[in-house]
């Protein structure tokens, strides 16, 4: 009993301890293996966002490289051939540039002929599937920024700037990431400090997670193309968060857990707030544009379309423009929204348009597109993109905006020295004066419909539309009456020499397609322009 007596309590004392220490040593082990997932689950994050965002930068090389060699064939350095690569680097947000190889010599750019090539240099290697890859390449029209080239056999190039890939957010600056080329075993594009040799274990093995020497590697191979994308922590940030598991996980969950929970509601706030939610949407097809045709009241015939613009939210519900726009306003994203515009415009408008010679369409723009050379640019783009004469279109600016916009007038006078028709909206809301009126270059006014809709109504108001009419007659303005909605207002503005209406009465806003079909059809049968000022 003695002898098992003298055993029975080192058992005891040993179960105790084994007690004591087994959930912490257990504890240990899972928090060291879930630190360790965590970080490598991390790891593989941030590398499949980085070939994410290579894939997404290829596919639109890709696209662009295909649409410069389509044909018909042009000579690359032809003002026709860098039209084409001016119009690939507009349309795909991930090129800064694109230009013309020969002998490893730069000829031409999208942004014009060289005076004399630039020498760029044997490529650092060739993919699999041909093309040419350059790195760090310093152009003089781009000091600063060493330039991603990646060429095609056919001699064109693509310029990418190497930040597109890699504005990720990093725990500190020992880690990296970074795109590899797989066949060439070469880096294309990192951040961080990298060794080629703590790739090896991919090149050779092709594992895709590992450990060497003290770091921890994640690597996720492209599914079309012959890259990579990596990411590479030091393994002491598995240890350290060890310690975290372990001693803070139930008092710091909790306190965390609260301070997430009213983060997350700030966040989610804010991330849903409708400038936010505007941000998103301007990125995506949320937005669409409808056209309301201008209508001459005498005829009934189509002589024009205001261009309207729409927001329909993934759920189905539609946003009204009188409260997204002024939150836009107040948001500074109005010039997105005219980009949008100006850029939905270019892809619907084309040969359309230009079967009906006698037809244009207005664009509506705010004072911050009235500002420097914002607007014609603008233009530029979308006589370039649609390949529509300047009397194709007209800009429509309300008084408000014009008040607003330091050197408005000048960006209107542009407009009609380039031949595109301006004019004022909503007039008879701001500050109209016959005085107010000779200070900007305009073709017509539009009466507001506030003023249209008081007409044989015994307001106020009613008399203002003749006062607003024999101002613009004066002037030698061309007169447009929004919202008419009865036949006894057209009759009104017609007997009273207004030329134009726009409103429910002619037509609702429609479609692109539906405003074409309308033009074609009405072009067809010639016998449907209807006078509404003495029906």
């Amino acid at each position: 009993m003695r002898g098992a007596g003298g055993l029975l309590v080192p058992a005891v004392f040993l179960l105790t301890i084994l007690s004591v220490f087994a959930p912490i040593v257990a504890a240990l082990l899972i928090a060291y293996h879930q630190s360790f997932v965590a970080e490598r689950q991390r790891a593989h994050s941030l590398a499949t966002e980085m070939v994410r965002r290579a894939d997404n930068a290829s596919v639109q090389m890709m696209s662009a490289l295909r649409q410069l060699q389509a044909p018909p064939a042009h000579e690359p350095c032809s003002e026709e051939g860098m039209r084409r690569m001016a119009s690939a680097v507009l349309e795909y947000e991930q090129i800064q540039g694109a230009g013309y190889v020969e002998d490893n010599r730069l000829i031409c750019t999208s942004a014009g002929l060289l005076e004399r090539p630039i020498g760029l240099g044997s490529p650092q290697f060739h993919t699999s599937r041909g093309y040419a890859v350059r790195t760090g390449v310093k152009l003089p029209f781009a000091p600063g920024v060493g330039l991603i080239v990646v060429g095609a056999p056919s001699g064109y190039v693509m310029f990418v700037h190497p930040q597109l890939t890699l504005d990720l957010p990093l725990a500190d600056n020992r880690e990296a990431i970074g795109i590899i080329g797989v066949s060439a075993q070469r880096l294309v594009n990192h951040r961080g400090f990298v060794a080629l040799d703590w790739l090896h274990p991919f090149y050779q093995l092709r594992r895709t997670s590992f450990v060497e020497r003290d770091r921890l590697v994640a690597v996720e191979p492209s599914k079309s193309g012959d890259y990579a994308g990596f990411a590479i922590l030091p393994i002491d940030e598995a240890t350290s968060g060890m310690g975290r598991y372990l001693l803070y996980l139930l008092p710091l969950g909790l306190v965390c857990a609260g301070a997430l929970i009213f983060l997350l509601r700030a966040l989610v706030r804010a991330e849903n707030s409708l400038a936010s939610v505007a941000k998103r949407a301007l990125k995506s097809d949320e937005f669409y544009l409808r056209y309301q045709p201008l209508v001459e009241l005498e005829t009934g015939r189509w002589i024009g379309a205001e261009t309207l613009v729409r927001w329909r939210r993934p759920t189905g519900e539609e946003m009204r423009p009188d409260i997204f726009v002024p939150y836009l306003e107040e948001a500074g994203l109005i010039p997105l929204l005219t980009d949008k515009v100006f850029d939905m415009l270019a892809a619907e408008v084309g040969g359309g348009l230009k079967r009906h010679r006698d037809f244009y369409i207005s664009i509506n723009l705010a004072s911050v597109d009235l500002r420097g050379d914002r607007l014609m640019g603008l233009m530029e783009t979308l006589l370039s993109r649609t390949g529509c004469g300047a009397r194709y279109f007209a800009i429509e600016a309300t008084e408000r905006g014009l008040i607003d916009a330091d050197g408005g007038a000048q960006a209107l006078k542009a407009m009609r020295d380039r031949g595109v028709r301006v004019a004022l909206d909503d007039f008879g809301t701001g500050y109209s004066s016959l005085a107010y009126l000779q200070k900007f270059p305009l073709d017509y006014i539009k009466i507001d419909k506030s003023f249209v809709d008081s007409i044989a109504t015994g307001a106020a108001t009613s008399s203002v539309v003749v006062h607003i009419i024999n101002m613009a007659q004066d002037l030698k303005l061309g007169v447009i009456a929004e919202g008419v909605e009865t036949e006894e207002q057209a009759r009104f503005l017609a007997e009273r020499g207004v030329a134009y209406g726009q409103g429910w009465l002619f037509a609702r806003p429609m479609s692109w397609a539906d405003l074409i079909a309308g033009l074609d059809r009405r072009s067809g049968e010639g016998d449907d322009r209807i006078s509404l000022a003495h029906s």
